[in-house]
C-alpha cells in the first residue's frame, strides 16, 4: 500500500496499475486521479507504468516467447522510475519473466486485451489477472534496473 501524505489514504499497487490499462469505475478512477495529483510516490509509479506498458506494446513483442528464468520484484519497487532507451533490453528483460506474468503482461499491453478478456482467455479470475499484470510491471522495472547497472 502506498500511503498519501496529505490525505492519509492507502492506494493499491494493483489499483494503481488498473488505473494505469484504464480498467477502473469511473468513481474510483476520479478517486486515484485526486489522490495522484497530490502524491508523488503514485504519480512516479503512474508515470513509469504507463512508459513501460508503451514501451512493451512498441517492442513488437510476441504473445508467448520462451522463459530463460525469473526475477523476484522488492518491496520497494514504487520508487523507481525506469527509462526503456533499448529494444533489446526490454526483450530480454520480458523473456526473463516467469510464463505466466509475461503472458498477461503481453495480452494487455502488446494485445491491448480488457483484464476481463485476459481471463477468460487464460480461464483465471480477474483479480489473478490483475495481479499478475502488476508483478509482471514490477519485475520487469527490477529486470531493467538491474540490466541498466551492468553498464
Amino acid at each position: 500500500m502506498i500511503r498519501n501524505k496529505l490525505s492519509g489514504k492507502d492506494i493499491d499497487p494493483y489499483a494503481l496499475n488498473c488505473f494505469i490499462d484504464g480498467e477502473l469505475h469511473v468513481g474510483e478512477e476520479e478517486r486515484i486521479r485526486q489522490h495522484v495529483k497530490y502524491c508523488r510516490l503514485c504519480a512516479l509509479y503512474v508515470v513509469s507504468g504507463k512508459g513501460l506498458k508503451a514501451a512493451v506494446a512498441r517492442a513488437g513483442l510476441g504473445v508467448a516467447p520462451r522463459a530463460t528464468g525469473t526475477a523476484k520484484a522488492t518491496p520497494a519497487r514504487k520508487s523507481n522510475l525506469v527509462y526503456i532507451d533499448s529494444q533489446p533490453a526490454l526483450s530480454t528483460a520480458v523473456n526473463q519473466l516467469q510464463p505466466t506474468l509475461r503472458q498477461a503482461l503481453l495480452l494487455c499491453d502488446v494485445e491491448e486485451l480488457s483484464y476481463r478478456d485476459i481471463a477468460l482467455i487464460l480461464n483465471i479470475p480477474v483479480s489473478t489477472v490483475t495481479s499478475r499484470i502488476s508483478d509482471a510491471r514490477d519485475t520487469l522495472c527490477q529486470l531493467l534496473i538491474l540490466q541498466h547497472r551492468k553498464f
